[in-house]
């Protein structure tokens, strides 16, 4: 599997990014912890230098926090972007960190220091700043199997053949996509040269998006959720001719099971049915600001509905899974690397 695509894939990326050209990285899971937490060596010359690193998901001060309950002699660490409270708790402790925005801040007794901040003031790149709807539909088809042309998303998404080249030649710009034959003529088609990298950048952008969206919550009494799910909920949603699909920790329990428990339920619902006032007394709940059993969102787009059909339940694509469930962070956010490295969530995992 490509690096990047696993927890240790990304914590050792992380690592050499932003270390000095020529060092080695070496990562070995620790025998007395789970859940991406490392021993690492890291070789300068006839040197080395040896630390623990864990994995802190997003970098929040939650996700530090539990990281640092469950391993307590943690030296480095590692998180998708370490914020400025997070900063000041791991300065606090003399922690050092890592990030995949290619920041750092590492002090170590054995003499090993990387320091590499954005200076005050001078605002990092936004990880969503060319991402907007199309630009995700684009990717969740290209996730779904659709070869990456004009043409063939296009006809998938419903984007204009504008909107379609366009988030194709940002791709090619970012990378993602090539083209290994002639610019144009025969044999000039874009091919996915970077799915992984394609896959991180997509789950940062859907993720601060879908914080965005409007949620409604409901509650109902329900012993078994899934079980309730296919019989009831789901059913009815059809008979309204309503699109849906599951997503979140429900979701990943079906496609790849990690979680033990279920306390809610996150649902996809098309715009025009999220919007209906009588949405709640359909499906015998009612709409409550706290204490909700399901959550209810729009579709983000309509390649999201694109996963598989499990025993009556339509599941969302599994890349907008793995989005949804490393935006939630902690437990959540291991389901989700859990899934992207049992199941996979690009091309050819739905």
């Amino acid at each position: 599997m490509p690096i990047g695509s696993t927890l240790r894939g990304r914590v050792q990326h992380a690592l050499v990014a932003v270390l000095p050209s020529g060092l080695h990285v070496h990562l070995e899971p620790t025998p007395h912890h789970t859940g991406g937490v490392f021993d690492v060596t890291v070789k300068a010359g006839s040197g080395r230098h040896r630390f623990l690193a864990g994995w802190a998901g997003e970098g929040w001060p939650a996700d530090v926090d539990r990281l640092l309950t469950r391993v307590r002699k943690i030296d480095v660490v590692v998180a998708r972007r370490i914020s400025e409270g997070s900063r000041a708790k791991l300065a606090d402790r003399r922690i050092g960190w890592v990030d995949e925005t290619g920041q750092a801040n590492i002090n170590l007794r054995s003499g090993f220091v990387v320091v590499r901040e954005i200076p005050s003031g001078e605002p990092a790149m936004s990880a969503n700043a060319q991402w907007n709807q199309s630009t995700l539909s684009a990717a969740e088809a290209i996730f779904a199997g659709v070869p990456p042309t004009v043409e063939a998303i296009e006809a998938a998404t419903g984007l204009s053949r504008g909107s379609s080249a366009k988030a194709l030649a940002g791709f090619e710009e970012r990378g993602w996509l090539g083209r290994p034959g002639p610019k144009r003529g025969a044999g000039s088609g874009r091919r996915i040269v970077d799915i992984e990298d394609l896959i991180d950048n997509y789950a940062i952008a859907a993720g601060e998006l879908r914080r965005k969206q409007r949620v409604r919550k409901l509650h109902r009494l329900m012993t078994d959720p899934l079980y309730l799910l296919e019989v009831e909920i789901g059913p009815v949603l059809r008979s309204l001719g309503a699109k849906w699909a599951l997503t979140g920790a429900g979701a990943s329990m079906l496609l790849a099971p990690y979680l033990t428990g279920l306390p809610m339920l996150d649902l996809y619902v098309d715009p025009d049915h999220f919007e209906d006032p009588d949405l709640p007394r359909c499906i015998e709940s009612r709409e409550v600001p706290r204490g909700h059993v399901i959550e209810i969102r729009p579709l983000p787009t309509p390649m999201s509905l694109r996963g598989p059909d499990i025993n009556g339940v339509q599941v969302a694509l599994p890349a907008r899974v793995y989005a949804d469930l490393n935006a939630s962070g902690g437990r959540l956010a291991e389901a989700g690397n859990h899934l992207r490295e049992v199941r996979g969530v690009g091309p050819g995992a739905e």
